[in-house]
């Protein structure tokens, strides 16, 4: 585990969640006539948060209209996803075959509204639909995206019974083709 700084008021930012390594970071935003300020990301204290170096190679930026769904995306490397226009609901699906949480899902707003941050570690799925006119979704990686390196499971997968606050009409073609859960790992769902 690396050292918290003491000057850092880690357990007030930087929240675990109900699935494991899966943190909320909720950053203050301070704001006047002007417009605002914000930190999104301070390495030493979410390094120490998740006892391993975060270091991001790649930066993503994704522009998405209003009822647009994306995901589920599974990726072999860890996310920091924060969105910096519009509002997203952000979900995130525990598809680590050996997790207690397997098969568990967390739904949280993420935007102009709420303005926080999610860590997704390696691993698990992520999809987001765009709830506002648009929503601008960045993220950081800690690994180069290529062709073939992530899997995929379907948003509209009956056991995972996730509650959209969208209509699902705007969803990829590709996205609509996924396997779900019990087709990935059908060894997790014997009865």
């Amino acid at each position: 585990m690396l050292p918290i700084q003491a000057n850092s008021p880690l357990n007030d930012y930087i929240k675990p969640t109900e699935l494991a390594g899966v943190y909320l970071i909720e950053r203050p935003c301070f704001g006047d006539e002007r417009g605002f300020f914000r930190e999104l990301y301070r390495k030493a204290d979410l390094d120490a948060r998740l006892g391993f170096e975060f270091t991001p190679v790649q930066a993503n930026h994704s522009r998405s209209q209003k009822n647009t769904l994306r995901g589920i995306h599974i990726a072999p490397w860890h996310k920091l996803v924060t969105v910096y226009r519009g509002n997203v609901q952000q979900v995130v699906v525990d598809t680590r075959p050996n997790s207690l949480t397997f098969g568990q899902h967390l739904s949280i707003n993420l935007g102009e509204d709420v303005f926080h941050s999610v860590f997704i570690p390696a691993g698990m799925g992520n999809a987001f639909a765009v709830t506002s006119e648009v929503a601008d979704y960045c993220y950081l990686t800690t690994d180069y995206w290529a062709p073939g390196k992530e899997t995929y499971v379907n948003y509209a997968d009956p056991n995972l019974n996730i509650q959209w606050q969208i209509p699902t009409s705007t969803v990829s073609e590709t996205d609509q083709k996924h396997p779900t859960l019990r087709e990935i790992f059908p060894e997790k769902f014997k009865e």
